[in-house]
């Protein structure tokens, strides 16, 4: 390209009998004043440095998209630039006053208040005539008010927050909750429930829980008819399970074999067969674990339903409990469901199992409650209702009238003290407990050790 620019100037200085230096610095000049004249046409169309463009865009754009400009506002009287100051194709680029007025456009705007009115722009009168009477082409805009503006802001986070589903047939099913174990058929009980009823979850979870307490007053009837006739034979019981121990301390499997026979007479003269003391534990012990399973998977899950349980104070079932009432609230009816249920327990008849409620008051209920925080509060509310209804139905069947109904024989009087023990004698009894195991196993290791010499003889000399 340069070789091609050089031959065209060696061939015009030859016709024209000038030197290659002197024609190449003046066509050099004529070039940058055609440039020159070209460029200031193009910039003299632009409707930028157009005046009447400049007036117009001054009046539209009363308002600027940053606050904090420093250009100082322009008075209402500033005009906009005279058409003298533009630019013409014979003036120079350079020209100050071929500029437009950059002023005109960044000049900062008066953010009007919600209290102000927007006036519009004058409409032209032939416009204005020609529209019926009382109807404004322009009508002023008043702005809302903060007060306003939140309220619909509020308002639009209500419409579209995400309320689930109301639960239906079939639902748990699909989630793969509902079987034939007895955490599936409780839950398959919760949705018959919720969707027969219409009940929030926060009540569903309370009936249903009801509902299984009193699918089982039956068994606990026949475990306390069973109870009830056991202090009959309570004192002969005893002295059979005494020598039972002792038979086996000492390995007499004849004596352990009489003893069992004896005990099984002891239970047919009153009415009672020994594996009827299994009816509660069989019974009872899996709608526990099925109800605390069941729970915790819904809630674990989560069943979406579970996230609205209908209550303001406790508004989601499938977290921990966010008020921290639910924990203690639980240690104190576990405290009172132990008190109410050992009232009528005979304290020297059975010792152990008087000690061991005594330990499920103090310290089991608070450390319990610790545990409590750590579930979903769906799941709390359940073992709660559980508690509270365990205490009233011992409550219920402390009643004669209610005893003789369901054939239940009246507690034996018992001399002394009934009830459970006060903590100091629990503390006691718990470390007598200990040492004598310790005493015992020590015992035991001695006397294993002796028969093994025995057995082995002397020991051998070596040679």
């Amino acid at each position: 390209m340069s070789s091609l620019v050089l031959l065209n100037c060696l061939k015009a200085s030859a016709r024209r009998n000038v030197p290659f230096k002197n024609f190449a610095r003046v066509d050099l000049l004529e070039r940058n004043k055609k440039f020159s004249t070209h460029l200031n046409s193009l910039y003299s169309l632009h409707p930028r440095n157009n005046p009447c463009y400049n007036a117009s865009l001054t009046q539209s754009r009363a308002f600027s998209l940053w606050p904090f400009s420093k250009t100082p506002t322009p008075t209402p009287n500033s005009s906009a630039p005279s058409p003298s100051t533009t630019s013409t194709p014979g003036l120079s680029v350079d020209s100050e006053s071929a500029r437009p007025d950059v002023s005109t456009i960044s000049q900062p705007s008066h953010i009007p208040t919600p209290k102000e009115t927007l006036t519009p722009e004058p409409v032209p009168s032939e416009l204005s005539n020609s529209l019926p009477e009382g109807v404004q082409l322009s009508p002023p805009v008043e702005l809302l008010s903060p007060q306003a503006v939140d309220a619909a802001i509020h308002a639009t986070d209500i419409s579209t927050s995400v309320v689930p589903p109301a639960l239906q047939l079939g639902d748990l099913a699909s989630l793969g909750l509902i079987s034939y174990t007895p955490a599936g058929l409780i839950r398959w009980s919760f949705e018959l429930i919720n969707v027969g009823t219409g009940l929030s979850w926060f009540w569903t979870i309370i009936a249903g829980t009801l509902f299984w307490r009193l699918a089982l007053v039956p068994v606990v009837v026949k475990t306390m008819q069973f109870s009830s006739r056991m202090h009959l034979i309570q004192p002969q019981t005893q002295a059979i399970m005494q020598q039972t121990t002792e038979a086996r301390q000492k390995g007499d499997m004849l004596a352990m074999q009489k003893l069992q026979k004896g005990q099984v007479e002891l239970y047919r003269s009153v009415g009672l067969s020994p594996f009827q003391g299994l009816v509660g534990p069989v019974f009872q012990l899996p709608v526990a674990l099925g109800m605390f399973i069941g729970l915790k998977k819904m809630c674990e899950l989560p069943v979406p339903q579970l996230t609205d349980s209908g209550m303001s104070w406790l508004p989601d079932l499938t977290v921990a409990d966010p008020t921290g009432i639910m924990a203690p609230a639980f240690a104190v009816v576990l405290f009172w469901q132990m008190t109410v249920s050992a009232r009528d327990m005979n304290v020297q008849a059975q010792p152990g199992m008087a000690h061991v409620m005594n330990l499920m008051r103090f310290p089991g209920a608070p450390l319990f409650s610790l545990f409590m925080t750590t579930l979903p509060s769906g799941l709390v509310l359940s073992i709660i209702v559980a508690a509270i209804a365990t205490g009233i139905q011992s409550l219920v069947f402390r009643i004669p009238a209610v005893r003789s109904f369901f054939g239940i024989l009246p507690p034996p009087k018992v001399q002394g003290r009934q009830g459970l023990p006060s903590f100091k004698e629990t503390f006691n009894f718990v470390k007598d407990w200990w040492v004598r195991r310790w005493r015992e196993a020590k015992e035991d290791a001695t006397r294993r050790a002796e028969q093994q010499n025995l057995k082995s003889g002397p020991p051998r000399r070596r040679l």
